[in-house]
């Protein structure tokens, strides 16, 4: 008995139809699926390399936006970043770094400088470090080339006082043009284009000085001085003057012309090796010296109220022990002896007892207070004395008095 076939509530699905004989049969959807066809080792080879290119190409990538991130870094945002700040204006990292190498050629130049004095002189190495290393400023020059922060400590502060004055000049309403600056540089290159247009100004000096040397009694020294135009002194004044004069002339008398060229040239090679060494342009270098000109400028403008000149006297002297050597000496020059000679016999200031006891030009203020005194208010060519100082008793002459220029 055949089984009922067993129902739900749910509609039967549809059978498939028969298939018919010979129809091929639809593929199952659970069939596997093939197999990947096998690549050929080319095909392999060039897959690889494709990946190689692309990796590498993306290394590439990656190192060129470093690279080019740090060379923004190091050329756009480093050189102006702050080293320091003055009252809001900003010195920058590059500015710091141009003056230091400025600085740096400035101070090995002063040390090639000495080097070459010395050797002219005939110091041997040895005594030439000697020198450098204990004397100063060139010791400082060295500790600052072989320690690099002691040469930016001070770089930095200059810097920094620069700045302070140029914002006091500007406060003041002053400004520094060109013509301050090139006498800046005139100066630095020790050149005067004034030089040897005003030539009655050497001769103001001996002008004074001849007269007096012993006042009370002038004539004793014109019988004594003749004494070199005896025959043997005509002898040698022909042999000597040919030789010296026409050479003495070439050297001293470069005319205007000369000298401004032989500035030009030297400044133009002076900047030339700056600006290689130091990798600086020439408005770097003239900066260096607009600085100057303008603390000259602030100097000038807070000094304008100030006396700007000095007394100056040319002195000679005779120092002796005692008061009674000092009375001796005074009537020995009154009777008509030499001051320079008896300055060599007796005085005991051995600095400058065989100059005849010059001691040049100096403002009064550089001696004692006794000898400041006399020397201040003696009549030129006067000799004065005895002066009692903490050094003996003095003989004193002053044989010129002027103004000068602090």
């Amino acid at each position: 008995m055949s089984k009922k076939s067993q129902t739900t509530g749910l509609p039967k699905a549809n059978k498939p139809a028969p298939k018919a004989a010979g129809q091929p049969s639809a593929p199952s959807a659970r069939q596997p699926r093939l197999l990947r066809e096998t690549q050929t080792k080319a095909e392999r080879d060039a897959q690889i390399q494709r990946i190689l290119v692309l990796v590498t190409g993306a290394v590439l990538g990656i190192t060129a936006i470093i690279l080019i991130a740090a060379l923004v870094f190091d050329q756009l945002i480093i050189p102006n970043q702050a080293v320091a700040r003055v009252n809001g204006e900003t010195i920058t990292v590059s500015e710091f770094e141009r003056r230091v190498r400025m600085e740096r050629f400035f101070i090995s130049s002063q040390i090639n400088a000495a080097i070459n004095q010395y050797r002219a002189f005939g110091f041997d190495d040895a005594t030439i470090n000697q020198q450098l290393f204990s004397q100063p400023p060139f010791s400082t020059y060295i500790n600052e080339l072989n320690i690099p922060d002691q040469l930016g400590n001070r770089v930095i502060n200059t810097m920094v006082d620069d700045e302070v004055v140029r914002q006091e000049l500007a406060q003041r309403g002053i400004t520094v043009d060109q013509d301050a600056v090139q006498k800046q540089i005139n100066r630095f290159f020790g050149y005067d284009p004034e030089a040897g247009l005003f030539t009655p100004t050497p001769t103001v000096t001996p002008t004074t000085s001849p007269t007096p040397f012993v006042s009370p009694t002038p004539s004793p020294t014109p019988t004594e001085t003749p004494i070199p135009t005896a025959t043997p002194t005509s002898e040698a004044t022909p042999t000597q003057a040919p030789t010296e004069f026409p050479t003495a002339t070439p050297t001293n008398t470069p005319d205007a012309t000369q000298r401004a060229d032989d500035f030009n040239r030297n400044r133009t090679d002076y900047y030339s090796t700056l600006r290689s060494n130091a990798s600086v342009s020439d408005a770097d270098i003239n900066a260096y010296f607009e600085t100057l000109a303008m603390r000259e400028a602030l100097r000038d403008a807070i000094t304008a109220d100030l006396p700007r000149t000095t007394p100056f006297v040319n002195v000679r002297h005779i120092l002796v022990g005692s008061e009674e050597e000092a009375n001796q000496a005074l009537a020995a020059l009154n009777a008509g002896e030499s001051f320079a000679a008896l300055a060599a016999a007796i005085s005991t200031d051995e600095s400058n007892k065989d100059r005849g006891g010059d001691l040049g030009w100096a403002p009064p203020s550089n001696y004692v207070e006794e000898f400041a005194a006399a020397v201040t208010d003696a009549e030129i060519g006067a000799i004065i004395g005895p002066i009692q100082t903490e050094f003996g008793w003095h003989i004193i002459q002053v044989r010129g008095r002027e103004d000068r220029e602090m």
